[in-house]
């Protein structure tokens, strides 16, 4: 229930509670009223009350003297010293370290000066996060980084096989995202690839499952000649590699069969050179 305010003078001669009459004070819940109160003995009384909606209390505030509501001012003492705004640049300046703003045909410019009037930068700190559209943007440019990681870890041509397909994963300032993709080889000059990763679910911040997402595809097209590869397949080289064995082993067979040839043949000398021998002791005894 709303309280009530009872004057402690004959009455109230009059109540602006018209807008153009009445302050709000959003920050601490309270409204303000111009009144006019009437006493025969003490004279009239120009001034405005306050109603606290919080503690549903009514009070006039303080004055030496009557006051206008137009002349009440809620701002801290000394607000206006703290903001200045020069009318020749449009330059609104907050507190001595300066938080600086200016208003364009169509930006908000926004900066931070020092005591002597020199730029400096803006950090924002204590653990707060600086939100653009809802979304971190300490942890989207981390996010970044992880999804191009990730998206490193895909084949982007197949060598042996004419489909090749991976998963992948990649992290960037404690951000993590995992990926998957394929390539694919249409013939032996054109080869295709495309692949998605996503960042890990239950980041804050995050903002909508576009700013989760990244994808690629892309394409392959050999120019020029082919030139065959000097690479051998694991089953070229068993081939080759058993006919070599197979060389081997008939070359050590021929070299046997030369040696036993050789043999003979020194053997046939050896008979030749006896008979010979024979021969000329014959013709020696004759």
């Amino acid at each position: 229930m709303v309280n009530t305010f009872e004057s402690s003078r004959t009455g109230i001669t009059s109540f602006n509670s018209n807008f153009e009459k009445t302050i709000v004070d959003e920050y601490e819940g309270k409204l303000y009223f111009e009144i006019n109160e009437f006493e025969s003995s003490f004279g009239s009384y120009s001034g405005v009350l306050e109603y606290d909606l919080q503690n549903n209390t009514f009070s006039k505030v303080p004055s030496t003297g009557n006051i206008d509501i137009d002349d009440y001012e809620l701002y801290p003492q000394r607000i206006k010293q703290m903001i200045r705004k020069d009318d020749s640049t449009g330059i609104t300046s907050i507190g001595e370290n300066s938080l600086n703003l200016k208003e364009t045909s169509n930006t908000q410019q926004l900066w931070g000066t020092n005591a002597d009037g020199k730029i400096v930068p803006i950090d924002i700190t204590n653990g707060s996060k600086l939100l653009i559209n809802g979304r971190d943007v300490e942890q989207s440019i981390n996010n970044v980084g992880a999804l191009s990681a990730a998206l490193t870890g895909l084949p982007t041509v197949p060598t042996d096989t004419t489909l090749a397909c991976g998963l992948g994963s990649g992290t960037h300032g404690g951000d993590f995202a995992f990926s998957g993709g394929c390539a694919s080889k249409v013939n032996d000059k054109l080869s295709i690839n495309y692949a998605a990763s996503m960042t890990m679910p239950g980041q804050d911040y995050a903002g909508d499952f576009e700013d989760k997402f990244s994808a690629r595809a892309g394409f392959v097209w050999k120019l020029g000649k082919s030139v065959k590869s000097t690479q051998i397949s694991m089953k070229d080289k068993k081939r080759m590699e058993t006919k070599i064995g197979t060389l081997t082993q008939k070359n050590e067979k021929l070299q046997n069969t030369v040696l036993t040839l050789m043999a003979r043949l020194e053997r046939l000398e050896n008979i030749a050179s006896r008979e010979v021998k024979s021969q000329d002791l014959a013709s020696v005894k004759n």
